[in-house]
């Protein structure tokens, strides 16, 4: 990749609307883009999850009525930031990012909510539990409460904005995400790390609590030093 020439294909079409942290959703009927969005183009803040099909991977098939909501940040974690009074601009949901459970097939758009320069921004879940991505009554919010949150005991704040790889030889899952160990000084503080993941019975993430390390690096890595 470090020697390929590329192409500017397309902008992907929002709709002249607020739009960002786009990324794939691929299913068994299509590939979708599922980004934060605005319910308008001005009504401003919160921001929420959107999903439009697409027809390749530069081109926007579904048009702005046909596009879906499938998530507002409607729960308390989603909504007031730590040490602030409420206020509707800092609510959120952001940054998706779509998981596979790799034996279950089970799929998951794990996002961020709540403000992302605030100690309290954490991961959240939906699951897709029926066969149609554009119909938001085919997903599963889980509403009780961040799946991937603060560890004040290991200095680990406003964790959110995850991507997801797998060990080198495909044994393990692994997070990648970012964090802060300064709860008040915002994005100026926030670092990148990784931390291995299982999953449960019932076919979820079972995320660890953030921290710091040092932990043992990936399997199949041709290494002995810790990360």
């Amino acid at each position: 990749p470090w020697e390929s020439n590329y192409t500017l294909k397309s902008q992907l079409d929002t709709y002249d609307q607020f739009a960002i942290d786009g990324t794939y959703f691929r299913h068994k009927t299509g590939l979708y883009h599922i980004y934060s969005c605005w319910y308008t183009a001005y009504e401003s803040w919160p921001a929420n999850l959107c999903i439009s099909k697409m027809s390749d991977p530069w081109t926007v098939e579904s048009n702005v009525t046909e596009r879906q909501l499938l998530s507002v940040p409607s729960n308390p974690w989603e909504k007031t930031p730590y040490g602030r009074s409420y206020n509707e601009r800092l609510s959120s949901n952001e940054g998706p990012q779509q998981l596979t459970n790799p034996k279950t097939g089970q799929e998951f758009v794990i996002y961020s909510a709540a403000r992302s320069d605030n100690r309290n921004y954490c991961l959240g879940q939906l699951e897709l539990v029926g066969e149609d991505p554009m119909n938001n009554q085919d997903w599963k919010k889980r509403n009780e409460g961040c799946v991937f949150y603060q560890n004040a005991l290991e200095d680990a704040f406003g964790v959110g904005h995850a991507s997801f790889t797998t060990s080198p030889d495909g044994r393990e899952s692994w997070i990648v995400y970012h964090g802060m160990r300064n709860p008040y000084t915002g994005w100026a503080a926030r670092d990148i790390r990784a931390q291995k993941f299982e999953w449960n019975e019932d076919g979820t993430p079972n995320f660890p609590r953030p921290g710091y390390g040092p932990y043992e690096v990936p399997s199949g890595t041709n290494a002995t030093m810790k990360i």
